[in-house]
């Protein structure tokens, strides 16, 4: 092996490695920014739930197509991650009791509520066009966290 050869082996060695960290320090940041989005201890939370019964109907595409982009763009960077989740019937088939459940991630507390007082009462004169049921709002803060 000439000296030439061990030069170009080297440089490919030490770019691979490179690349490599590279690599790993970019999986590092996505699942750091994951973690964060998935809610800290001491975040606040907005929880909605829509109660189901015999009657109750929920457009789950409008939802997702128009009125959660309207909050997103309404509340902007105040929110981290936005949730719409759909009841499932129990192991024993019964119904859920909430057709829908909704998990808002508040990034920005301050922000958030200055939103809300701007926008709500828009926001919820939406809510005629995808449910006829009534909504339950909550605040939370987020107390403890685990993940496997």
């Amino acid at each position: 092996m000439t000296q030439e050869t061990e030069q170009q082996y080297d440089r490919r060695s030490v770019l691979l490695a490179a690349g490599t960290a590279a690599a790993a320090g970019v999986v590092a940041t996505l699942e750091s920014a994951e973690a964060e989005a998935q809610g800290r201890v001491d975040q606040e939370c907005m929880t909605i739930v829509y109660p189901s019964g015999p009657d109750v109907r929920f457009n789950f595409d409008y939802y997702v197509n128009t009125h959660m982009p309207l909050i997103m763009r309404l509340y902007g960077k105040s929110i981290s991650r936005f949730e719409l989740r759909r009841g499932l019937p129990g192991a024993d088939g019964a119904a859920p009791p909430y057709i829908a459940t909704i998990t808002i991630w508040i990034a920005d507390p301050a922000a958030f509520d200055a939103a809300a007082a701007e926008h709500q009462a828009g926001i919820r004169a939406d809510v005629a066009k995808f449910t006829n049921a009534t909504l339950i709002a909550q605040r939370d803060k987020i107390v403890g966290t685990a993940s496997s």
